[in-house]
């Protein structure tokens, strides 16, 4: 027995107090041992067959998250960690690694009962210990999985920005083109010193068009037609400019069909002015219109980054504090498919919708629950890499909302079914998952709003139902 070792053990907090007796026993049906920095004390799944005081360094814990082992916490010296009497605790999620040279005491399992009877008064003080590293680990396993949310959801939402950020941008530079062309097709019109006297007819013909052909906020009339169909009117169109001697008609064509302008419209202007006077005309209107279409191509992305954004701010709820408060289910369920939207294209997934007109708002954290959304969703499209549909559903139950989730995937196996809500607990490869998301839903449907997550799975439908009170 070593006396160095009982004055170590009086070092730490919850044996501080014991009499020298009951430190001696300690000391003798325990093991004291030395590590080098980096030295691995434990790893995922190793039994965790010990009761551990840290008596000088330091444990790292990680977790595997991408593949990668990353910190979750640093338990230092002076705290009790490991297996506790009373605790579940059968295998370790993690690995934990020496900081420096640290000295730790352990104490197995098999000597607890004992421990208890020769010092009963460690008894409530490690089940307080307990619940304090229950309540810790909780908080810090949700902020993980909030940090690992947020992570996931930055890549797509760069993606989505990108998208109409670079169209925006595509847009202005030919907008800026076309500005510069503008005063000399402008110019054409008057060339000779005199100017077509059916030019007014025209530019009302034209004006009139041009705010049919390019309506704010509407999407280019050429997208709504298939490609057959839209080379059969370029070629129509450029054929008719072609025999009225029209200067590059085939990328006159191109936006004039873009913006649903047929032949009969040309024909129509035609017979406004002269012949002589009609190329000139038509490449100015050809401007005017390629002008408008790309301002409102710019208005659209512009807007789509504002949405994009909207989004953001309905999902992080930013804007408030962790308060309970009236909540639109819907707005934090389409902000979070917002989110979510660039996986849900890449992977092809059909969804549809069908959320109740008459659902009334509820009294909860709203942004708690988007990240429930956000974990049985993202689940949902993992469940089917080769596209399916995912269905969301919205209804109300009495004095309760209800929320379906409900995916076309594989399933989730019968015997396992009971476990998916275990901290820790997953089904995909190493490195992929943690298993504290359907963990963390859990706790904040049922602890943080007294509601309930129920599963049906069976292969190709896999529902989860989230049932919340409208009131406190």
């Amino acid at each position: 027995m070593s006396a160095s070792l009982i004055d170590a053990l009086r070092t730490v907090p919850i044996f501080s107090d014991l009499s020298a007796e009951q430190l001696e026993w300690l000391a003798s049906h325990g093991s004291d041992e030395v590590h080098d920095d980096g030295a691995m004390l434990f790893t995922p799944g190793s039994e965790a067959d010990s009761m551990t005081a840290i008596l000088d360094g330091s444990i790292d814990v990680l977790l595997s998250i991408g593949g990668q082992m990353v910190p979750f916490l640093t338990q230092r010296a002076g705290v009790v960690t490991g297996l506790l009497p009373y605790s579940r605790l059968r295998t370790y999620p993690g690995s934990g690694q020496a900081v420096g040279r640290t000295r730790i005491y352990r104490l197995h399992q098999t000597q607890f009962d004992e421990m208890l009877r020769m010092a009963p008064g460690l008894g409530p003080r490690l089940v307080a210990l307990m619940t304090d590293r229950v309540r810790e680990t909780t908080r810090l396993t949700q902020q993980r999985e909030k940090m690992m949310a947020l992570g996931k959801l930055a890549a797509g939402l760069a993606h989505e920005i990108n998208n109409p950020a670079a169209a925006a941008g595509r847009a202005a530079s030919s907008l800026l083109e076309h500005l510069r062309r503008l005063p000399q097709l402008t110019a054409r019109l008057n060339e000779g010193g005199s100017s077509d006297a059916g030019l007014p007819a025209a530019f009302a013909l034209i004006i009139a068009l041009a705010a049919e052909a390019t309506p704010a906020g509407k999407p280019a009339a050429g997208a709504a037609i298939n490609g057959r169909e839209r080379s059969a009117r370029e070629d129509a169109l450029t054929a008719w400019m072609e025999r009225h001697a029209i200067e590059e008609s085939w990328l006159l064509a191109d936006t004039f069909v873009e913006a649903g302008i047929g032949v009969d419209a040309l024909e129509t202007l035609a017979s406004t002015v002269r012949p002589e006077a009609l190329s000139s005309l038509v490449a100015w209107f050809e401007a005017i219109v390629a002008t408008q279409r790309l301002a409102a191509d710019i208005h659209a992305a512009t807007a789509r980054v504002s949405e994009l954004v909207g989004a953001v701010k309905v999902y992080s709820h930013m804007d408030r504090a962790g308060v309970r408060e009236g909540v639109k289910l819907q707005h934090g369920i389409d902000s979070t498919l917002v989110m979510l939207g660039h996986k849900l294209k890449r992977t092809g997934i059909t969804l549809e919708r069908a959320f109740d007109p008459g659902l009334p708002d509820i009294e909860a954290y709203p942004g708690e629950l988007n990240q429930v959304w956000t974990n049985l969703i993202d689940n949902a499209i993992d469940a089917m890499p080769d596209g399916g549909t995912l269905q969301i559903e919205t209804a109300r139950d009495g004095s309760f909302v209800l929320v379906r989730i409900i995916d076309s995937g594989s399933g989730i196996p019968l015997e396992i079914q009971p476990r998916i809500f275990e901290a820790f607990f997953t089904t995909k490869p190493v490195g992929e998952g943690t298993g504290l998301g359907l963990d963390i839903v859990q706790r904040i449907v049922a602890q943080q709003h007294g509601g309930r997550i129920d599963v049906d799975s069976r292969p190709g439908r896999t529902m989860f139902t989230v049932r919340l009170p409208i009131g406190h």
